[in-house]
């Protein structure tokens, strides 16, 4: 008869020394406040400065780059003269009939409106 009367004393006992041993439930963590990123977009750069043959759906064409803004194209026979005019999506040079357009991988030669050579790459 003491034998269950330990055994149930003991049980109290232990169930009480758990309770005290038992860790603290964990605090939550501040909340930092999250910077959103800006996108950049990457700048398209020109090949040059510097000649470079492309090679074209319709032929080949050599772009005299002669600096970040100004290029010089050969077509029709004669160099034509071309000024950047728009840098974003693409980089767009036009000069009087003539308009370029450089992707940064790819690019198209249009005259009057109407592509001529597309496709170009290096």
């Amino acid at each position: 008869m003491l034998r269950p009367l330990l055994l149930l004393l003991l049980a109290f006992a232990l169930s009480s020394c758990i309770l005290l041993v038992e860790d603290e439930p964990p605090r939550p963590q501040p909340v930092q406040p999250v910077t959103p990123v800006t996108p950049v977009q990457p700048s398209i750069v020109t090949p040059g400065p510097g000649s470079f043959t492309y090679r074209c759906n319709g032929g080949t064409l050599v772009v005299r780059y002669l600096d970040s803004s100004n290029l010089q194209l050969f077509y029709d026979g004669a160099f034509q003269n071309l000024s950047l005019v728009r840098r974003s999506p693409t980089l767009l040079f036009s000069g009087g009939a003539y308009t370029w357009e450089w992707t940064g991988s790819r690019g198209t030669l249009s005259v009057r409106g109407q592509v001529v050579l597309s496709n170009c790459a290096l």
